[in-house]
């Protein structure tokens, strides 16, 4: 009975460890968030995409980007909308979300998020959304680039307290002069029951 216990056991942790291997194991280190209004384009597709250059401190830590549609309420989510990036290679990774606005959006919050620990830097922020003909035309947004000289200028985001935790503007940059450096340490994991899927 006791052999069958611990091979039920070993069982049972072998599962949860390859089942959390594709789940995001810290808490938010830090977002910020690009509204994006979305009235006039119901049911047409779109297309995001942002640069990152990412130097995690392990294999846990990552950038957790993706795209939610909101009615016109304050906090009014459509749940089924919840988009996650999809990443492509190289030195500067491209994060890419495409998806269709939601007959009952007024808005799309666009969330790039510090999940774990490191150094992770976002630049070119591009957003483009289909004309009446179907084809996709980039649309200009504020601080696309993060250009300007207030850090975030345009972005919701997170208040958090600043010993773990530091964003400034870095000069490594993938267009432009200058890109946003989250740095994140000290972060801890989450319970693996709480965590996010990406």
């Amino acid at each position: 009975m006791k052999n069958l216990r611990f091979l039920l056991a070993l069982v049972l942790m072998t599962s949860a460890a390859t089942a959390q291997s594709d789940k995001f194991h810290f808490p938010d280190a830090f977002y910020f968030v690009k509204e994006i209004n979305v009235e006039s384009l119901r049911e047409r597709p779109f297309h995001f995409e942002i640069s990152v250059k990412e130097n995690p401190s392990d294999t846990f830590s990552r950038p957790r980007i993706y795209a939610i549609q909101v009615r016109k309420g304050k906090e009014d989510i459509i749940g089924k909308t919840l988009t996650y990036a999809e990443a492509s290679g190289g030195d500067w990774k491209k994060y890419t979300i495409d998806g269709i606005v939601d007959n009952e959006a007024t808005r799309i919050w666009l969330y790039v998020a510090v999940n774990g620990n490191g150094e992770f830097y976002f630049d070119n922020l591009q957003y483009s959304v289909a004309d009446n003909n179907g084809t996709l035309m980039e649309k200009d947004l504020s601080n696309a680039s993060f250009e300007d000289r207030k850090l975030l200028s345009g972005y919701f985001m997170s208040r958090k307290p600043a010993e773990n935790l530091r964003i400034s503007l870095s000069p490594v940059a993938t267009e432009g002069k200058q890109s946003v450096l989250v740095v994140s340490s000290n972060q801890k994991p989450g319970i693996a029951a709480g965590v996010a899927r990406n």
